[in-house]
């Protein structure tokens, strides 16, 4: 008698009319499942709940955007969403007088998979300063700073480039 186990290189002799067998009774459950699902049939439809369950992790992962990998600590690696680099990164810069953040923008190391960012390697910073600040490069220095300590101290990010970009003017 023959078995599922009958793949090639299983070391059970193949035998071709199970085979025959097993794919026709996947052919017709495929097509049993078909008609089924032509009709309505509840039982091979997704529950109203169950889609939206999934709905909601669609939009969360959309929201959060990709895991970052970062560096690892005693505990062992970990990964922290873009939208939790990005929030760290904006209340940073908005907590520096006289600046606010316009646009984060991140370069990573290649990530290990689909889904997923390596460790950031660059943060490009986008501000609008006050218009009223004297010494703008000192300003956007004083940011950048900023930035680095919270990089290091929030992340343990300590080697990573932070460029600022001053975008705009505003009245405080």
């Amino acid at each position: 008698m023959s078995t599922m186990d009958d793949a090639p290189g299983s070391g059970v002799p193949d035998d071709p009319e199970a085979t025959r067998r097993y794919l026709d009774r996947i052919r017709d459950l495929h097509r049993e499942w078909d008609e089924l699902e032509d009709r309505g049939d509840e039982s091979v439809q997704l529950s109203s709940r169950v889609r939206s369950t999934l709905s909601e992790v669609v939009r969360a992962d959309a929201r959060h955007g990709a895991r970052v990998q970062m560096p690892p600590t005693d505990l062992g690696p970990y990964t922290l969403s873009e939208l939790a680099l990005r929030t760290m990164i904006r209340e940073t810069v908005d907590a520096v007088p006289g600046v606010m953040s316009l646009r984060t923008v991140v370069d990573h190391a290649p990530g290990r998979g689909w889904g997923e960012r390596g460790v950031p390697q660059a943060i490009t910073c986008r501000v609008s300063l006050d218009a009223r600040t004297r010494d703008l490069p000192a300003l956007a220095e004083t940011t950048r700073r900023a930035v680095l300590n919270a990089c290091e101290r929030e992340l343990d990010l300590t080697d990573i480039r932070v460029d600022i970009h001053i975008e705009d003017l505003h009245e405080q």
